[in-house]
């Protein structure tokens, strides 16, 4: 009777059998808001400590990047999930498309549209003079969810679009389909865009494209950023007047790390003609990197800007956008991707963490 007592109490009290353990997915999506309600797509991998936010109806921005560093996590992304409107610059990370930059032809240029904001400007095709807003409009429009996945073989994911529509079409002459991937896997942040010109197009279809991604300085709070460095083996910068490319070069490389104590204060430096895709390292004191690459399916030929570098790192923020472009491209007609209708571009943006 005593052994069978023993037994049941064991059973009861579940010694009979270990429970089983419950195992957390590496990479996972969930939605979220941020605290002024815009809808977020957030992106994880568990195995890597990275965490990514994207707005889909705020341009499918990548509106935050975590990094679990020394068991805490860290946001490298400055003005991080915050919409609200405000005087500063928002930062974040918007699609630059079709343009990069101004565009303002010669009998448009005043104080106003020079000047330090980004003021709508313009450029001619086929005898018409269209309006163009400073680093395009694909920032300004909701993009649509096409899908939104995870598994551990391809990390986490959403994909998104935006196509031309009657307001486009009044800016932009051409109809077009625009696609961006955000993808997380194997530790990586990748941002890869898909262009496709509309087999109804009458004509060539041209852009440039970039990424205003911006950062926080420093990245670990605490920090110093006056220490921070900058690594990106360019071997030349596009010189500018008043924001606008001169045509003037010279040579310009930081293939030796730099300290962006000594940037130039918010003056965007335009770095080229790097001998393999490009890429930059920022790092911080404290132990944490970021490093990020580019590639295209194919370059336009020089002049093209691939790393447009601009920030004031005392301030809290440095921007080196991956650009494929130039300003003033539309009226220069340099630095231009061109399409013929039907046909597609593609460019990929990676991100990868230094701990």
């Amino acid at each position: 009777m005593r052994h069978f007592f023993v037994l049941v109490l064991l059973v009861a009290l579940g010694c009979s059998s270990p429970a089983p353990e419950t195992s957390v997915p590496r990479y996972s999506v969930e939605e979220s808001q941020t605290p002024d309600g815009v809808g977020l797509i957030v992106l994880h991998d568990a195995e890597a400590g990275i965490e990514a936010s994207v707005a889909p109806s705020k341009g499918a921005n990548v509106s935050s990047i975590k990094v679990r560093f020394k068991d805490e996590w860290v946001e490298t992304i400055y003005g991080a999930n915050n919409f609200t409107p405000g005087e500063n610059y928002e930062g974040k990370s918007p699609t630059l498309w079709p343009a990069v930059g101004r565009n303002v032809p010669n009998d448009m240029r005043n104080p106003e549209t020079l000047g330090g904001s980004l003021p709508v400007g313009g450029y001619d095709h086929n005898d018409k003079r269209y309006e163009m807003p400073g680093h395009g409009f694909a920032r300004d429009y909701p993009w649509e969810v096409a899908e939104v996945g995870s598994d551990e073989d391809g990390g986490a994911w959403v994909s998104m679009f935006f196509e031309d529509n009657e307001q486009t079409l009044e800016l932009y002459p051409f109809g077009f389909r625009l696609m961006l991937e955000v993808r997380l896997s194997d530790g990586v942040v990748e941002m890869a865009y898909g262009v496709t010109a509309s087999d109804a197009n009458d004509d060539d279809m041209f852009f440039s494209i970039g990424n205003h991604i911006t950062f926080n300085t420093p990245l670990v709070a605490g920090s110093d950023a006056a220490e921070m460095l900058f690594v990106s083996p360019s071997t030349t910068e596009i010189m500018k007047e008043a924001g606008m490319p001169t045509g003037e070069l010279r040579p310009r490389s930081h293939s030796e790390p730099f300290e962006l104590a000594d940037w130039e204060v918010r003056n965007a430096v335009s770095l080229a003609e790097y001998e393999s895709d490009p890429w930059m390292e920022m790092l911080d004191p404290a132990g944490l990197g970021i490093r990020m690459s580019h590639t295209a399916s194919h370059w336009p030929e020089q002049p093209l800007i691939q790393f447009n570098v601009w920030g004031d790192v005392m301030d809290g923020f440095f921007s080196p956008e991956p650009w494929v472009g130039l300003q003033n491209s539309l009226v220069l007609r340099q630095g231009l991707v061109y399409l013929n209708p039907g046909a597609d571009f593609d460019w990929t943006i990676k991100i990868e963490f230094i701990r």
